[in-house]
């Protein structure tokens, strides 16, 4: 087994190339996201920025070493160390955390009128310690400093570092929850990790100086399809008279009566990216993915035809309805649940023997879980929320973290985020009545980083780097030690650069102040009880997920995954599904009618798709932020 090979302790220039590259990332990123509006270098969980600074080693830096000196070269454990360093904090600067992390310290105050009566409604809710007061510093923040002025630090050092505490615990029940979980989805159940096969791929060295990937002209054809095809369309955005390629085709105009009008929005998007990882997925996954979200279509089209109101209630994301957030948010528990109970015995003998193979000491991790659990619960209490009620979110949230982490380690998902939300599932349950306001006012000023907007939240980058240690056969535990430190680097560095921009730019990455009039909303309007409709919903999901799991376990032919359900009406779904339609369309094809050595010789053709899309997106990223001006033209999804 790969777990019982000679691993390798970390290098030295490794981790420290990883984490100035991280810094870099951290630092650069606000700026490029939300001043220049350029290509996301941190989005999702493949993020531009660390594997384009991993094909500069491949096919750059290393071909120079060999040719002059081949004992410096860098090996691929080192080249994967650099990766999985910059991977870990890559979502922090963007909306993994400072899109909208800041907005609940300062917009609870700007966004205030006399007509709304925030100060009346909800301030008296909000702990002193967990705001910016200074109402100057709050102002200048939207509205940009003056020339000469100075960044207010000191307005923010409280607030920045009691949520910064909570984020550090946060992290820290991320790792636990990966460590505890690994075993289970590496060792027993096998999931593909298909964001982390190409990497790990790229990085192996041959005789000369690139690997054998680099030679196999099949490989070469995939990345100059979309190459070519970016090309045009980044030319396109800087001058008009070279042809466009359309590859972002919208279904709305269709969809103008009733009942069709239930189909919207309708998209159909092409990411040459996606399509070379559904390659790499088993077909039931990648058919599953696709197929449930014309379930979820079908869904919304019956609903109309027999008269019911489609609508989307506070936590909802857009892509989704409340009744599909319903069945997604039962799935995830069913699902969590499920899980839990496979690693039943691995958890028992967590508690009876130690290891040295894992990440962490097992006392640690077990521990380390049910203390961190206990601070989160503590933290928010002091942010409002009952006691009672902080127990069920956190859990809540640790479930949401578990089921979208299988989701990216089983479905190569690079950019999730579910419809349903910990706020659409308390107040679809228990209503508005059964809620304090203390309870209500903390829940919606959550930054949504952490609870609905989940596209680059850590755990899946913590799981991707646990198992590129086996491929890379590097010390599990050394790697973890030096992924926490970037994280607690980015953190800090991400404060700093969006801090700096927002005074410099007048905040124009804030997000999440539409959560504040949610609050005002729901505090406002009568008191509502637990909402039955979507409630069983709810249960529906979780019965329905329970029994896709069993009927896969007891049929080998059946074709339905449930993977895909529980990703009903995600916005990833609605984004990435004709890609994945795509890839599996192709994938069956060539295992049917070629069989498995044409899917082997394929193979190298999907994955030059990702690194041609994914090089593009780099390359136009540089052309951005050399000339400040935004080359207009996203590859990947915003």
């Amino acid at each position: 087994m790969i777990q019982q090979r000679t691993r390798t302790s970390l290098s030295w220039r490794a981790v420290i190339i990883g984490l100035m590259c991280a810094t870099i990332e951290c630092l650069l990123a606000p700026y490029n996201d939300y001043v220049i509006r350029n290509i996301f270098l941190a989005g999702g969980h493949f993020p531009v920025g660390p594997f384009f600074v991993l094909t500069i080693f491949v096919l750059g830096i290393n071909v120079i070493l060999k040719q002059i000196n081949p004992k410096s070269a860098f090996s691929p454990g080192e080249l994967i160390t650099i990766w999985c360093i910059m991977l870990a904090p890559a979502g922090i600067p963007s909306s993994g955390m400072m899109r909208y992390a800041l907005s609940p310290m300062i917009a609870y105050k700007y966004l205030a009128t006399p007509e709304n009566d925030w100060e009346s409604l909800f301030y008296h809710y909000i702990p002193h310690w967990r705001v910016v007061h200074d109402e100057a510093a709050i102002s200048s923040f939207y509205e940009g400093l003056f020339a000469g002025e100075a960044v207010p630090w000191g307005a923010w050092i409280t607030p920045i570092f009691v949520w910064s505490a909570y984020v550090i615990v946060i992290y820290f029940v991320m790792i636990c929850l990966s460590v505890l979980l690994r075993k289970q989805w590496v060792e027993y159940e096998r999931c593909a990790f298909p964001l982390v096969k190409l990497p790990v791929e790229m990085a192996v060295q041959g005789s000369g100086r690139l690997g054998p990937l680099f030679k196999n002209s099949v490989f070469w054809f995939g990345v100059a399809f979309p190459v070519f095809l970016h090309t045009m369309n980044g030319l396109h955005t800087f001058f008009p008279s070279v042809p466009h390629i359309p590859r972002d085709f919208w279904l709305n105009q269709y969809f103008n009566e009733r009942p069709w009008t239930a189909l919207r929005p309708f998209q159909v998007v092409i990411f040459w990216s996606m399509v070379g990882f559904s390659y790499l997925l088993t077909l039931e996954v990648s058919f599953s993915i696709w197929f449930f979200f014309v379930f979820y279509k079908l869904q919304c089209l019956i609903g109309v035809m027999l008269g019911f109101q489609l609508t989307s209630g506070p936590g909802v994301q857009w892509t989704g309805k409340s009744f599909s957030a319903a069945q997604e948010a039962g799935a995830c528990l069913v699902f969590v649940a499920i899980a839990l109970w496979k690693t039943r015995h691995h958890i028992k003998n967590m508690f009876q023997k130690s290891s040295s193979d894992e990440a962490l000491p097992y006392s640690v991790t077990v521990f380390g879980l049910i203390g961190g659990i206990c601070v989160l619960v503590f933290f928010n209490h002091l942010m409002g929320m009952s006691i009672l009620f902080a127990v069920g979110f956190v859990l809540f949230l640790l479930a949401m973290y578990i089921v979208l982490t299988w989701q990216v380690i089983n479905g190569g998902i690079p950019f999730i985020n579910p419809s349903f939300s910990p706020q659409s599932f308390f107040l679809t349950t228990l209503g508005t009545s059964r809620i304090h306001p203390s309870t209500l006012t903390s829940l919606m000023m959550h930054p949504v980083c952490l609870t609905l907007d989940l596209r680059e939240f850590m755990m899946p980058n913590i799981m991707n780097g646990l198992k590129a240690t086996d491929e890379a056969r590097v010390k599990r535990r050394q790697l973890l030690i030096a992924m926490a430190v970037a994280m607690v680097i980015g953190l800090g560095v991400s404060y700093y650069s969006a801090i700096k921009v927002g005074y410099a730019h007048g905040a124009p990455y804030m997000g999440g102040g539409w959560f504040m009039r949610q609050l005002e909303g729901l505090l406002t309007s009568p008191k509502t009880s637990t909402n039955w409709t979507n409630t069983g919903f709810i249960l529906f999901g979780g019965g329905f997920t329970g029994w896709l799991m069993w009927m896969r376990q007891t049929f080998v032919w059946w074709p339905l995954h449930p993977l895909g359900y529980t990703m009903l009406s995600s916005w990833a779904t609605f984004k990435l599904w004709f890609s994945i339609f795509l890839g599996w369309g192709m994938k069956f094809a060539i295992v049917k009618y070629g069989g498995l050595k044409a899917y082997r010789q394929a193979r190298p053709a999907f994955l030059g798709l990702v690194i041609g899309e994914m090089l593009c997106a780099g390359l136009w990223a540089i052309v951005g932020m050399a000339t400040g001006i935004s080359s207009g033209y996203r590859i990947l999804p915003d």
